[in-house]
C-alpha cells in the first residue's frame, strides 16, 4: 500500500530537469557529512559561555541520528520509485555529483535527512546566542523545510515520511533539552547530551543487528563520550 498522496505528481511535474541538480546540492544541508563538519567546526573554533551546550546538541544529533537507524528497521517500509530525473537526461559533468546526492537506498520511513535536519537547526536555534530568538527560529524552519521538500521533490520520500522524521526529531530534542537543562554545570550538560547520544547508538546497534552503520555511529559517540569524561575527571596531584 502506497504512503503517497499525489504528492510526486503536484511537484515533480513543476521541476525542470535543468535545476534538479540544485534540489540534490540543497539536500546535503541535512546530510550527516555537513552536520559532522558543522559541529566539528563549532566546537572547535567557538569559545563563547554556550560552548558546552554546543557539544552537548552535538550529541543529541548524534542521538536523533540513531533514532533513525531504529525507526527505519522497525517499519521496514520501503523508498518510492519516482526519480525526479533519469540520471542520462543530465549533462555529463553533473552525473557525478546527482548520483551521489540524488539518490539513495534502503528503507524510506522516517526521513532521515528530515531527522537530522530537524535536529541540528533547532539545536542550534536553542543553543547559539546569535541575532533573536525569533529569528533564529525562522531560519532553522526554513532550513529544515528547503531539505524536506527536496527530499520529497527527487523522489526519494513521500510527504508521510518527512512530517513523520520533522515530528520525531522535534519531539526528541525539545524532551532532551529539558533533560540536560536541569543540570547546572557546564560538564554535567556536555556529559549528559553526548552520553544520551551514545545510549540511543547502542540501542540502535541491538535493534539493526549490528549493522555496520550503528556501529560506526555507536564508535563515534562512545568516543566523543569518553572523551568528555576524561576532560571532566579531576586531575590527581602529588
Amino acid at each position: 500500500m502506497s504512503r503517497g498522496v499525489g504528492e510526486f505528481e503536484l511537484i515533480q511535474g513543476a521541476i525542470p530537469d535543468s535545476i534538479a541538480i540544485l534540489f540534490a546540492l540543497l539536500t546535503q544541508l541535512g546530510d550527516i557529512w555537513f552536520v559532522t563538519v558543522l559541529f566539528l567546526v563549532l566546537a572547535v573554533r567557538y569559545d563563547g559561555p554556550d560552548r558546552d551546550r554546543i557539544v552537548a546538541a552535538g550529541g543529541l544529533v548524534i542521538g536523533a541520528i540513531a533514532l533513525v537507524l531504529i525507526a527505519k528497521e522497525v517499519f521496514a517500509l520501503p523508498r518510492p520509485d519516482r526519480p525526479l530525473v533519469a540520471l542520462e537526461a543530465l549533462p555529463a559533468l553533473y552525473r557525478p555529483i546527482y548520483s551521489l546526492t540524488g539518490y539513495a537506498s534502503g528503507y524510506g520511513f522516517p526521513s532521515g535527512h528530515a531527522v537530522v535536519s530537524t535536529a541540528v537547526y533547532l539545536s542550534l536555534a536553542t543553543v547559539l546566542p546569535v541575532s533573536t530568538r525569533r529569528r533564529r527560529y525562522t531560519a532553522a524552519t526554513v532550513l529544515i523545510a528547503v531539505v524536506s521538500f527536496c527530499r520529497v521533490a527527487l523522489g526519494l520520500h513521500y510527504l508521510v515520511d518527512v512530517l513523520a522524521g520533522i515530528a520525531l526529531s522535534a519531539g526528541f530534542v525539545l524532551l532532551a533539552f529539558r533533560l540536560v537543562a536541569r543540570y547546572h554545570t557546564p560538564e554535567a550538560r556536555r556529559t549528559v547530551g553526548l552520553g544520551l547520544g551514545a545510549a540511543l547508538g547502542l540501542g540502535a546497534v541491538v535493534v539493526t543487528g549490528a549493522h555496520v552503520e550503528a556501529l560506526a555511529l555507536f564508535a563515534v559517540a562512545a568516543g566523543f563520550f569518553g572523551l568528555s569524561w576524561r576532560i571532566d575527571r579531576p586531575r590527581v596531584t602529588a
